[in-house]
């Protein structure tokens, strides 16, 4: 029988040892902390559990992250193609809460849009006129211009000059030779209007007065429209191109204009054998 030493069995030992982690470890980096089984990586310097393997893309990876192409993604992302997407997000093309479902109908207690049963903005107000029928709003009365009856002469103030739409109406009874409405500039005439009973036939002159001379008189007219005696309706419509004359309700004629200085026409003077009951002047 052979002797055994201590320092035999250590030596032993210590060479098996050796042979065993040459064996474990052919072919793999030597990990001196140990407790890694083969094949398994983790130790400094290496990518940690879940990290793909070499070829398998860059960066590192964990647990969820969408493969390589798919992009960011966390729970509750919708799919690609679908876009961006929350909790109570309507699904596309849908409406949001309360919002109106079909156009036209009224945003709730939003001002200025009609409440149910009501007409929608630029429905015409119950009531009013359609087109052809006249304005749909009562008469204006142009501020500071005196109305009612009037002494003869007198002047009708006009602030602002002839606008388009303005009316001039006079009441009145014929009492002599005749009368004379002037819209005056100054000492100009822009429009002389002149009912005349000493002619025969009775005539309505129509003509301007400008430095102080009179132009050609217009004097046709289809009918003669005042009686000695009998009230009248007078209005005179100043238009952009004219003058537009009615009798009791009746157009007469037109009179172009011969003065274009409109802003400058500040008085309507009346003047002659009548009596005046009403004037004013209107914007319709």
């Amino acid at each position: 029988m052979s002797e055994f030493s201590l320092d035999d069995a250590l030596s032993g030992q210590a060479n098996a040892s050796t042979v065993k982690a040459d064996q474990g470890n052919q072919g793999q980096n030597y990990n001196p902390w140990g407790g890694q089984n083969p094949g398994q990586q983790g130790f400094p310097g290496q990518p940690f559990p879940g990290f793909p393997a070499p070829g398998q893309g860059q960066g590192q990876q964990n647990p969820g992250y969408p493969a390589p192409g798919q992009g960011p993604q966390y729970p509750g992302y919708p799919a690609p193609g679908q876009g961006p997407q929350y909790p109570g997000f309507p699904p596309g093309g849908q409406q949001y809460p309360g919002f109106p479902p079909a156009a036209g109908q009224q945003y709730p207690g939003y001002p200025g849009f009609p409440g149910p049963g009501q007409p929608y903005p630029g429905a015409p107000t119950p009531g009013a006129p359609t087109p052809g029928q006249g304005p749909s709003v009562p008469k204006q009365t142009v501020p500071n211009v005196p109305s009612g009856p009037q002494k003869v002469p007198c002047d009708i103030p006009l602030p602002a000059g002839c606008v388009a739409g303005m009316c001039f109406e006079l009441e009145g009874t014929p009492t002599g030779k005749g009368f004379g409405v002037d819209y005056k500039i100054g000492n100009d005439i822009a429009l002389h209007v002149n009912p005349r009973f000493h002619e025969h036939p009775h005539v309505l002159v129509r003509n301007s007065c400008v430095g102080g001379k009179w132009g050609p008189e217009e004097r046709q007219c289809p009918k003669f429209p005042f009686q000695q005696g009998k009230p009248f309706k007078l209005q005179i419509h100043f238009q952009p191109d004219c003058y537009r004359v009615a009798v009791n309700n009746e157009n007469l004629f037109q009179y172009k204009h011969r003065l274009t200085n409109f802003a400058g026409i500040k008085c309507i003077r009346i003047q002659g054998d009548l009596t005046i009951s009403g004037v004013r002047v209107t914007m319709v």
